[in-house]
């Protein structure tokens, strides 16, 4: 799957920074301590292994906001492309990349900047009915592993879905 244009622009913004000197200046997009000034060298500089801890945490932060608007997003591609080494030390996916990501067991990403998912209904093509979260009894009965599906509270839900009495207060 190709990132989105803007999921693009912005790993092309993290790769091309220079993050060796973060904590210390503030500096424009693009920084990079090889084309400096003397005078805007600062002494200190992080580690190789320091500064790619920066470049990984940009890329998380701004993943968590694409990952939120992109329901196509891959977290792999876009490090990937941010300059992010994706791989473990035998060579597979490093799965740490996307567990610095806010998101349930699901793959739902937590709303950018808290700690809080969207409210939603949710069911499964094989239910007959529409829950306010997993943690409903009554879902956790009868679900069997199939896809999620999602509807936003203040949207409509499709009519082949009842109310669960359970976890929905009844509308009057």
């Amino acid at each position: 799957m190709a990132l989105s244009k803007i999921a693009q622009e912005f790993a092309a913004e993290i790769r091309n920074h220079d993050w060796s000197d973060a904590p210390w200046r503030l500096d424009r997009a693009g920084h990079s301590r090889a084309s400096d000034s003397n005078s805007k060298l600062t002494e200190r500089a992080l580690t190789d292994d320091e500064a790619r801890r920066v470049k990984t945490n940009a890329m998380w932060v701004t993943a968590q906001v694409l990952g939120y608007n992109d329901p196509n997003f891959d977290v792999y591609e876009f490090a990937e492309a941010c300059g992010v080494n994706t791989r473990n030390s035998r060579g597979g996916k490093n799965g740490g990349i996307d567990a610095g990501l806010r998101k349930d067991v699901y793959g739902r990403f937590m709303r950018p900047g808290t700690w809080k998912f969207d409210d939603e209904f949710i069911t499964t093509a094989t239910s007959d009915f529409y829950h306010a979260s997993t943690d409903c009894d009554w879902f956790r009965r009868g679900y069997r592993g199939g896809e999620l599906l999602r509807f936003p509270t203040d949207g409509e839900v499709p009519t082949q879905w009842e109310r669960c009495g359970h976890c929905l207060p009844s509308e009057s």
